[in-house]
């Protein structure tokens, strides 16, 4: 098969000397050390960048040296010792992404101590799980109303000595809540004291000890406790970024939430790795604009962000006048029949060629300084499966969109498509390093120096994800292409077996669904039955948009039940279903009156669906959906 290979990114960054790829020999063993060395090796040179204008231009926005990072981790470390924080204690994060949160962070593994992030959305109940579980000490919150959760749950949590807010002007001492300045004063203090002290834990944190336990989003009972170590990350930063020329200099938007494995390597470990510089978006609703203010070289985003980003550029086109909107199209159109091409290993005709390239000079080139990833040289869909019409779009227009597989327990990355090897629908081939097989069972397992050192205080767990041969059992199904390229079928959990003993994974049903721009969630239900049903969510925004071009009038459960609406769904579950056996075929569905959300319980901080919840709370819906065989 012929692939041809990717095109390099086309604009110029503004990058001086010469470029280090990868993580450099100098950088050291832990991610301790790499800070420490950009500290000296690079001290003027931008670290982060932040800005909390509602309205940011580049001039606008304020810059973090690396001297002015280590300093500052320095001081928090400083400020931890001072309240007694000892090596290997935990000390927990429950913040949005800001510069804080990677001061808190680095300054907590300067001083020896175990970082244990918290999703900014959990309930308090969530947070009091996590805090007990791990016997955090200290916890570093971003505002009042994280503050709140803690103070509520407060007598559950023995353990908890201090809360360290952002922003707040409380001194240190004998207060439970302190003000984030006022740490890092006594910090400063301290090292004015006995700098030697301070300096003393970090110099004796070494590869093999633990650097943060990151939970996991407990999809089926409570999260467990992921231990990974300073050497889990710094191999996989050496084994990964010279796949994708990462390295000193490239810039990255810091959105999705760093309590998720994929952000924390991506915008807190990867840029102290290679001396990179992480911008902070304002917040999730913020990032369409903020791009074009980082224009980022390297961007990871889950694919519900890239449909959006999608939904940006069909918004934009829509306004032009005809000759523009008919010429974008025949650019994409030319796009998708390359990409075409490419995929199956057929030639492109030269015109058609010529004709392709001589529109992404301009409309190409517009389309992608509109999104502000003009620069991107890498871009990475990862956390939940992206359809395949979504990653050819992107690579029509000039952006290929590289899907990577991992999971928390892997240090994040796993697998990944790489340039010059796409193969859309899969998840691409194991990472350098990483070796990847299929069980007898038809279970993903994964060995190589990103594996975890298991699961906190759970030694069976533990014993269930590693094997005594080495191998960690990833809990999802999957299976090789002939190119060797792995494709996810989805979780063994999630299996469901019909009445006429057929096992279907429902999950790349449910991906088809989604597809369609009015469904924001799929869950296919059918255990024991005798056919599949689906329970379907809309998404506010492409209703918004669906009613006014439809003329309807009405609100979301109203319009759940409208029939033109429901024909347009069926219209989609029938071209879904084309593509399946008949077990594998959708029967009924019925369009819910809400969205699923997390709060609710129905979905985790990072999106993914509980089956058991959902299913638990529209139990009376799927009764319905079999009554009457």
């Amino acid at each position: 098969m012929r692939v041809m290979p990717l095109r390099p990114n086309r604009g110029n960054p503004v990058k001086t000397g010469r470029r280090t790829i990868g993580v450099p020999a100098e950088q050291g063993a832990t991610i301790v050390e790499a800070l420490i060395a950009n500290g000296r090796r690079l001290p003027d040179r931008p670290a982060m960048r932040h800005c909390p204008a509602e309205r940011p231009t580049q001039g606008e926005w304020k810059v973090l040296t690396w001297a002015e990072y280590l300093l500052a981790a320095r001081q928090i470390a400083g400020g931890l010792a001072d309240l007694g924080v000892g090596v290997g204690e935990r000390v927990a994060i429950l913040s949005a992404n800001r510069v804080e949160w990677h001061l808190a962070d680095l300054g907590t593994l300067l001083n020896g101590s175990v970082t244990v992030p918290i999703y900014p959305t959990s309930a308090p109940s969530q947070i009091a799980y996590i805090l007990g579980h791990a016997e955090v000490e200290v916890c570093f919150v971003d505002n009042r109303a994280q503050l709140g959760k803690l103070i509520e749950i407060r007598g559950q949590l023995p353990a908890l000595k201090r809360i360290i807010i952002a922003g707040g002007a409380r001194r240190a001492g004998d207060s439970f809540v302190v003000g984030f300045d006022a740490l890092r004063g006594a910090g400063a203090d301290r090292l004015k004291r006995d700098p030697d002290a301070v300096d003393e834990r970090s110099r004796r944190v070494r590869p093999e000890d633990l650097a943060t336990i990151v939970y996991t989003s407990g999809t089926a009972g409570p999260p467990k406790g992921t231990m990974l170590s300073h050497a889990n990350i710094m191999w996989v930063l050496r084994n990964v970024t010279p796949v994708y020329n990462i390295g000193e200099g490239d810039r990255l938007l810091s959105f999705l939430p760093l309590s998720h494995i994929a952000e924390r390597m991506m915008s807190d470990f990867m840029p102290i790795a290679v001396a990179g510089e992480t911008w902070f978006a304002r917040n999730l609703a913020t990032v369409a604009e903020d791009l074009p203010a980082c224009r980022p070289t390297v961007f990871l985003a889950v694919p519900r962000v890239w449909e959006k980003l999608r939904e940006t550029v069909e918004s934009h086109v829509r306004a032009q006048a005809l000759p523009v909107r008919a010429a974008v199209q025949r650019y994409i159109s030319l796009g998708l029949r390359n990409v075409a091409c490419e995929q199956d290993g057929t030639p492109v005709t030269r015109s058609t060629l010529a004709l392709y390239r001589t529109l992404d000079l301009t409309l190409g080139s517009i389309l992608r300084q509109l999104l502000g990833l003009d620069r991107a040289q890498v871009l990475i869909t990862t956390a939940a499966p992206a359809h395949p019409e979504l990653i050819r779009w992107f690579h029509a227009i000039g952006l290929p969109l590289l899907q990577l597989y991992g999971q928390t327990e892997g240090c994040g990355p796993t697998t990944a498509n790489r340039f010059g090897q796409v193969r859309i629908g899969t998840v691409g081939t194991a990472l350098p390093g990483m070796s990847v097989t299929i069980a007898d069972d038809d279970e993903i397992l994964l060995k190589g120096g990103n594996v975890c050192l298991g699961y906190l205080n759970d030694p069976e767990a533990t014993a269930e994800l590693i094997d005594a041969d080495g191998w960690m059992h990833t809990g999802d199904t999957g299976a090789f292409d002939a190119d060797g390229s792995l494709r996810v079928l989805g979780r063994k959990k999630d299996i469901i077996i019909t009445a006429a003993g057929e096992n279907i994974a429902p999950e790349g049903i449910e991906v088809d669904l989604t597809n369609h721009p009015l469904i924001s969630e799929a869950v296919i239900v059918g255990e024991g039955r005798r056919y599949l049903a689906a329970l379907l969510t809309l998404d506010p925004d492409a209703l918004t948009r669906w009613a006014r071009q439809h003329a309807k009038l009405g609100d979301l459960e109203a319009l759940a039940a409208d029939p033109d609406l429901l024909a347009e769904i069926q219209a989609t579950v029938d071209q879904v279903n084309a593509k399946r056996s008949r077990a594998e075929g959708v029967r009924k569905f019925r369009v819910l009156a809400h969205v699923l959300t997390a709060e609710d319980g129905e979905l985790t901080p990072t999106m993914k669906v509980k089956r058991s919840i959902v299913y638990e709370h529209h139990a009376e819906a799927i009764t319905e959906l079999y009554a009457g065989g």
